[in-house]
């Protein structure tokens, strides 16, 4: 019986051990990631929140649930989905129903090329070589830093242990792919409880801006359901502060495609999917008066 629990112990530290030891993939680190919506009057801006809680198995791989909140009180979650960390300090996604794809590399050396491909931003792999690698102070600690190249398109990426990539948690390789306006930025990242990372060009680790050169915008959150879907979703107006009676709604796909345009009334409006595959999309609603958040929805 001795044995038995002094094996069941030593199996107890080494998981702990081995989570606390993960430079992104942990339970009680809470990001918030900005969003930059471009617009004729100017840049309007919206935050969402990220963090990994709870384990799963998918396809005989073991991962970690990844969550997402627009809520500035967090009240509300929804599965983006799944991360793991090797114990070479690769970290891969996948999101629900697709294929998994690495995003980061810890585990590099100056002068290594590398490559990683985000699959929840585009198809393509990219090509970085390190440039650098040093340690910034954070909170009570210093943490590895990485400097990356990507020559396809011959941007830098930086990314932070804990931190992850400057431009948000799940956007590694965004900047690379060369986005001639809107894009995200890294805004907060809390350890426990404890803010470890500010991005001080932002007042706060919630930021909602719509305010453009002659008028102001209000960015406005919508029932969208359900989520994942099959055959059919709903898209509820009813509430949008507008005077328009008639929206846009545009389906993109992870890679930016745009393949289904619909007119949406100012009520619930229903929307059938059976022209869409299976896998994850994004929905963005076009208002001249307000700013929407993309939302992500999952056709199962």
């Amino acid at each position: 019986m001795r044995k038995l629990f002094t094996s069941i112990a030593l199996l107890t530290c080494f998981t702990l051990f081995a989570q606390d030891n993960n430079f992104i993939v942990k339970e009680g680190g809470l990001w918030s990631t900005v969003e930059v919506h471009c617009m004729p009057n100017g840049n309007n801006y919206s935050t969402y929140y990220t963090k990994f809680e709870g384990d799963t198995v998918v396809e005989g791989t073991d991962y970690t649930i990844a969550w997402i909140s627009n809520d500035e009180l967090q009240s509300e979650w929804n599965i983006y989905g799944f991360i793991r960390e090797d114990e070479n300090h690769a970290v891969y996604v996948r999101p629900p129903d697709y294929i998994e794809s690495k995003i980061y590399d810890f585990g590099v050396a100056v002068g290594d090329s590398i490559t990683a491909r985000n699959v929840y931003l585009n198809s393509d792999t990219l090509h970085f070589v390190v440039e650098q690698i040093d340690s910034v102070m954070m909170l009570d600690r210093y943490r590895k830093r990485i400097v990356l190249y990507e020559y396809m398109n011959q941007k830098e990426e930086i990314w932070i242990e804990g931190v992850g990539s400057l431009y948000g948690i799940m956007n590694s390789c965004n900047n690379s792919y060369g986005a001639v306006c809107g894009g995200y930025e890294s805004l907060c990242y809390e350890e426990d409880g404890e803010l470890v990372y500010h991005n001080e060009n932002f007042p706060a680790c919630f930021y909602s801006v719509t305010v453009g050169e002659t008028e102001q915008f209000v960015i406005q959150d919508l029932p969208i359901f359900p989520n994942p879907a099959k055959d059919l979703v709903t898209i509820d107006l009813t509430s949008v502060n507008s005077s328009s009676n008639s929206f846009d709604v545009e389906f993109l796909t992870i890679t930016g495609e745009k393949i289904m345009v619909k007119k949406l009334a100012k009520n619930k409006n229903v929307i059938y999917l059976h022209s869409l595959k299976r896998g994850l999309y994004f929905i963005k609603i076009l208002d001249k008066e307000n700013s929407f958040p993309r939302y992500r929805l999952l056709v199962d």
